[in-house]
């Protein structure tokens, strides 16, 4: 299981999801436009997945939507990318300090 961040404003009736584990762009929820009753899935670039595109009847049906999602989902190829120069910054911080010569 992930850990999954949400924040919920009830005023607004908004929700924003993340998850630095899977992904480095968060997941909105908003009421749609027009008055309904009902929520939508929006992400600020790209396109919404297939698993959370539709309406969703309540913040809490949309908030367990993508908590499944994300426990589901492979990490994007922007988190692979950034914890690998993280751990070639450490490597490479590590290799320097130590010495190369052999003591005798």
């Amino acid at each position: 299981m992930v850990e999954v961040e949400f924040e919920i404003n009830g005023d607004k009736q908004t929700l924003v999801a993340r998850c630095p584990e899977k992904s480095s762009l968060p997941i909105c929820v908003r009421k749609t436009p027009g008055g309904f009753l009902f929520f939508e899935v929006h992400v600020e670039r790209g396109q919404v997945p297939q698993a959370l595109s539709g309406k969703y009847s309540s913040l809490l049906k949309a908030k367990e939507a993508i908590h499944i999602y994300f426990n589901k989902m492979t990490p994007t190829k922007a988190v692979k990318r950034d914890a690998f120069s993280k751990d070639f910054e450490e490597r490479r911080k590590n290799n320097g300090t130590k010495s190369s010569a052999k003591s005798s």
